[in-house]
C-alpha cells in the first residue's frame, strides 16, 4: 500500500519535472560520457562524430537568440500605452544597445588576450597533408552549414 502511494507520487513528479529531469539526466551522462571517453583516445573522424551534435544544437540557439529578444522587446513594448512606451521604448532600446556594445568589447578584449583555438591552428599548420574528406563529412557539413 505504501509502496504503491510512493510510486504514484514518484510518477506525479515525473510526468509534472519530466524535461528538468531530462535535463539533469541529460547534462550527467554527458558529463560522465566525456570522462570516460577522453581516456579511450578517440581519433579525430570520432571526436568529430561526438562534436557533431552539440555544435547544431549551439548553431540553432545563435540563431533563435535575436529574433527572440527583439519579439519579446516589441511585445513588451506594444502592452503599453503610448506615453509611457516612446520614454520607456528608448531606454529599453538604448540599454540593450549598450549591454550588447559591452558584450563585444568584452569578447574583443577576451580574444586578443586568450587566444582561443591558437593551439588547435597550430596543431593544423604542422600537418602539411591535405585533410581527407569521408562522405560522411560531406553530409555532416551539409546538415552543419543548411542555415547559411
Amino acid at each position: 500500500m505504501v509502496l504503491g502511494a510512493a510510486w504514484g507520487r514518484a510518477k506525479n513528479v515525473c510526468q509534472q519535472n519530466g524535461l528538468l529531469i531530462m535535463s539533469v539526466l541529460a547534462v550527467v551522462v554527458g558529463c560522465l560520457l566525456g570522462f570516460f571517453l577522453r581516456s579511450k583516445h578517440l581519433s579525430e573522424q570520432e571526436v568529430k562524430y561526438f562534436q557533431f551534435p552539440g555544435e547544431l544544437l549551439m548553431r540553432m540557439l545563435k540563431m533563435l537568440i535575436l529574433p527572440l529578444v527583439v519579439s519579446s522587446l516589441m511585445s513588451g513594448l506594444a502592452a503599453l500605452d503610448s506615453k509611457c512606451s516612446s520614454r520607456l521604448g528608448i531606454m529599453t532600446i538604448s540599454y540593450y544597445l549598450w549591454t550588447t556594445f559591452m558584450a563585444v568589447v568584452v569578447g574583443i578584449i577576451l580574444v586578443i588576450t586568450i587566444h582561443p583555438g591558437g593551439a588547435a591552428q597550430k596543431e593544423d599548420s604542422e600537418d602539411s597533408g591535405k585533410p581527407i574528406m569521408s562522405s560522411a563529412d560531406a553530409l555532416l557539413d551539409l546538415i552543419r552549414y543548411m542555415e547559411e
